[in-house]
């Protein structure tokens, strides 16, 4: 017959194991990822040369919502999105708004939202540096279905900018994502050369005085 307190030990051992994988998928069962949200396709007929219709206020897009989560659907609020252009490397303007209402999302699944800004503000077509930039922001709220029952709900914004080509398209291939990134700036390429080069100087000088100690 083993001893009392090896029987002790073996239950408590017993009971610290079980507690902690039921915590652990306890955890897991209410760990939850944020949605990604993109920016798929803009459409602005007023940039497009070849229609030459610069007075047209009216452009389209495509917002693409990702939910990664395995085990839990999503329950979206209003989508709302706000469009701007920029009228110099920090400053911009607002074009329009637009909503994209409320629907659920399955688990790990990928929605695709047509939506549209319909007599938009102003000049579309302004430029900085010869280029067209618009900015686009997202701000919404969700719940996350877990079994039978929602969380609370949880804010969620994001941003990004947006080059759009002569076609009247954006101009990268891929969607883009809308990040939670507050910084409205379009960024100098010749300054982002700038700041290259004086990063390498201060290297090369570290690097001497090191060599020199």
């Amino acid at each position: 017959m083993p001893p009392k307190h090896d029987s002790c030990c073996s239950c408590c051992s017993g009971f610290i194991i079980t507690t902690g994988l039921t915590a652990l998928f306890i955890w897991l069962s209410i760990r939850v990822d944020e949605p990604k949200c993109y920016l798929e396709y803009i459409y602005v007929p007023a940039l497009n040369k070849t229609l030459n219709s610069t007075s047209n206020s009216t452009f389209i897009f495509t917002l693409k919502l990702v939910n990664p989560n395995k085990d839990k659907g999503i329950q979206y609020d209003d989508v709302q999105l706000r469009f701007r252009v920029f009228k110099d490397l920090n400053t911009t303007r607002s074009l329009g708004n637009a909503t994209v209402g409320r629907f659920y999302q399955g688990h790990e699944k990928k929605a695709k939202k047509l939506g549209a800004v319909v007599n938009g503000v102003g000049n579309l077509t302004e430029r900085v540096d010869g280029k067209v930039y618009y900015r686009v922001d997202f701000a919404t709220a969700v719940k996350y279905k877990i079994l039978l029952w929602y969380t609370k709900r949880d804010q969620l914004w994001g941003g990004a900018n947006v080059e759009i080509g002569d076609s009247g398209e954006k101009l990268e291939k891929k969607a883009v994502r809308l990040g939670n990134s507050p910084v409205v700036v379009v960024v100098s390429g010749a300054s982002e050369l700038y700041g290259g080069y004086r990063a390498l100087l201060i290297f090369l000088v570290v690097l001497t005085c090191v060599g020199f100690t």
